[in-house]
């Protein structure tokens, strides 16, 4: 296993993992807590820290925000780093 995985909250990374293995899929908060395993409460705390460091997009449709994952460099570079073994 890759040092920069033992370096990511285990939380974070579920949901990295989610993203990156369906990046064309949009996710609503619920559906993204409930396929990465981890507590709503929880994600949506690590998902707005996502948006905030350009990893994730946020689509608002009326009141509802959906996310999907960001199309940049940053997110290139950490694909790399977490798909090393």
């Amino acid at each position: 296993m890759a040092i920069f995985r033992q370096l990511i909250n285990e939380k974070t990374l579920k949901i990295l993992e989610l993203f990156l293995k369906n990046k064309e899929k949009l996710f609503h908060l619920n559906k993204i807590s409930e396929d990465a395993k981890v507590p709503l409460g929880t994600t949506f705390r690590l998902v707005g820290k996502l948006v905030s460091l350009e990893i994730l997009d946020v689509v608002v449709v009326g009141k509802l925000k959906i996310y999907k994952i960001a199309d940049n460099e940053k997110v290139k570079e950490l694909e790399e780093a977490l798909m090393k073994k």
